[in-house]
């Protein structure tokens, strides 16, 4: 697997192979605990400081990206290669998600912080004009998968 995500990487930047690049790999348990943890000693501000890490993220997604004339393609392929998601589809009003690393069955909250601000970075990159994206829907609190719209002012 290690090797599939380093291979995409290249493939989608057009490094070669020798270049040194390193992953490593959180278990959708470890997101949780770490969830837990951090909502135990900052409650729900923790949320804010986990969508600005998505975005600090995305930013590796962009250079890998940047160049690919799809750049939502791109980043689909990149946000399945690092084990983010199963699937995404991007339309102009809304992101929808199957599979997101961040589910927490059986919470009250939506739980997906970081990948909102994944994808907040992406449609913005994409759109060329601040967008933040709002979980609606999360499988987390019963949904069928997860959905992020933008957000109004």
């Amino acid at each position: 697997m290690q090797r599939t995500i380093i291979e995409a990487e290249f493939l989608l930047s057009g490094l070669s192979l020798e270049s040194k690049v390193r992953f490593a790999k959180i278990s959708q348990s470890d997101f949780n605990a770490i969830l837990k943890l951090y909502e135990g000693v900052m409650s729900y501000a923790c949320h804010g400081l986990f969508f600005r890490e998505g975005e600090a993220l995305a930013d590796s997604i962009m250079e890998v990206c940047s160049k690919n004339p799809d750049l939502l393609e791109c980043s689909k392929k990149l946000l399945i290669a690092r084990g983010w998601l199963e699937d995404v589809s991007f339309n102009d009003k809304e992101v929808r998600v199957k599979g997101s690393i961040e589910v927490t069955e059986g919470s009250e909250k939506p739980t997906c912080h970081r990948l909102r601000g994944l994808l907040s970075r992406i449609m913005e990159a994409h759109a060329k004009t601040s967008i933040r994206l709002v979980e609606v829907e999360c499988r987390s609190n019963g949904g069928k998968e997860c959905v992020f719209k933008q957000e109004m002012d």
